[in-house]
């Protein structure tokens, strides 16, 4: 071998050994793509212009009240069959007369009576039940609302008449959550004992305001003022 191959092997093999301990040498580098995600973008439900059907008592039937704030921001047409002073057998029996397919949903808010009057917390549940199961009859769905809190909404200090009542409200409250099938069950516990108007939790103005906010909320509603 000459001395000028010699030279071009030692430059050659010499080179790439040190190109070699260079590429170990240097920490490697992580290539991260790039990638443009959207985030999820909330389901918001249009039910302007549906037909809504209500069913319920005294918490109910306001002309002021949580029903008509609901359908007065969401621009629902409502049907408020609601009476003071009723039980959800009555309750029962309205929605076998006024149920139709002609109803996009059906709010069903009851039972307050039905435990004042020291009825059985799951009878009245199996009232509401019935209810649900007539809606799918006809293709209406079905939401029922447990009301407020009765065991800080309701001051029956002095009123034994009423002894318990809270209690079997918070009862029949509790069965509607974890009983109830084939209906959204919304717990309503969203008002306060200044947004009652008596010991009985008659809801004022902003009590109503608060159990429509509290449902549109739930429901993901849109509304339109």
């Amino acid at each position: 071998m000459t001395k000028n191959l010699i030279i071009i092997f030692l430059l050659v093999f010499g080179g790439a050994a040190a190109y070699t301990s260079f590429l170990k040498a240097t920490p490697k580098l992580i290539v991260k793509k790039h990638i443009d995600t959207i985030p999820p973008q909330p389901i918001i439900n249009d039910v302007s212009g549906k037909n809504v059907l209500f069913i319920g008592d005294s918490h109910t039937a306001a002309s002021y009240g949580w029903q008509y704030v609901l359908c007065k921001k969401t621009n629902m047409k409502q049907h408020n069959t609601a009476v003071g002073g009723k039980q959800t057998a009555w309750m029962l029996e309205t929605a076998k007369l006024h149920m139709s397919s002609n109803y996009d949903y059906c709010f069903i808010y009851g039972g307050a009576n039905d435990m004042a009057g020291n009825r059985s917390p799951m009878k009245s549940v199996k009232n509401i039940q019935s209810i649900v199961k007539l809606c799918h009859i006809h293709q209406v769905i079905p939401i029922v609302i447990t009301g407020f809190n009765p065991m800080t909404c309701i001051d029956i200090t002095g009123r034994d008449v009423y002894k318990g009542y809270p209690q079997r409200y918070a009862k029949f409250q509790q069965l509607l959550i974890d009983s109830i099938h084939g209906a959204t069950v919304i717990k309503t516990h969203c008002i306060s004992k200044t947004d009652c108007g008596d010991y009985l939790c008659h809801m004022t103005g902003s009590g109503h305001r608060k159990m429509a906010n509290c449902i549109m909320d739930f429901c993901k509603f849109k509304r339109y003022e």
